[in-house]
């Protein structure tokens, strides 16, 4: 059969088993296959970027991701980054994190249930699988009326690098890089 012209192919399923979804990177994949979107090139980049994210653990905002591909591959639609981003998010594959600030970065997460540590002075994010248990979430919830159906727990402080006065801060980093783009 001929393909007709500006018409996108469906990538395979990717060769993951169903218990394989620990591994971020078939996770991904996965995802971009169930979310039935055109096999386009600024989606097939978008996948390998966030790829390269899930082995690095890096957290990242939706438009630095965005201006990172524009750099690398030219042009991208800065709503199929955005759009992908959120139903990444939905779909539990990308983790969005809310530093000190009030601003959020973006991770790709294992599947498992954890929480995360972030630095207020450099916005470092560690998972942490330690948890309250369900009982004490739920006398928590009955304490005020609630039922409680998800929880999510972000704890904030320094870290051990920090503490040392072995990384700069946040916004002496931000300042930095604004100033080398002077």
């Amino acid at each position: 059969m001929k393909k007709e012209p500006g018409s996108h192919s469906r990538p395979p399923r990717p060769l993951c088993a169903e218990g394989d979804n620990q591994d971020a990177v078939c996770r991904i994949e996965n995802a971009f296959f169930d979310l039935s979107r055109p096999n386009t090139a600024p989606r097939r980049m978008l996948l390998e970027k966030l790829v390269e994210l899930a082995r690095t653990g890096e957290a990242f905002s939706a438009d630095d991701l965005w201006q990172q591909l524009r750099a690398a591959h030219g042009r991208i639609g800065r709503a199929t980054v955005f759009r992908s981003i959120e139903q990444l998010v939905e779909s539990r594959v990308l983790d969005r994190v809310e530093l000190s600030d009030g601003s959020h970065r973006y991770r790709v997460c294992g599947g498992s249930h954890h929480h995360h540590l972030i630095c207020t002075m450099c916005n470092r994010v560690v998972d942490f699988r330690e948890c309250l248990s369900a009982h004490t979430f739920d006398e928590i919830g009955r304490r005020h009326g609630f039922t409680v159906n998800d929880h999510k727990l972000t704890v904030y402080g320094t870290c051990e690098r920090c503490l040392k006065g072995e990384r700069k801060s946040a916004q002496d980093l931000l300042e930095n890089s604004n100033r080398s783009m002077e």
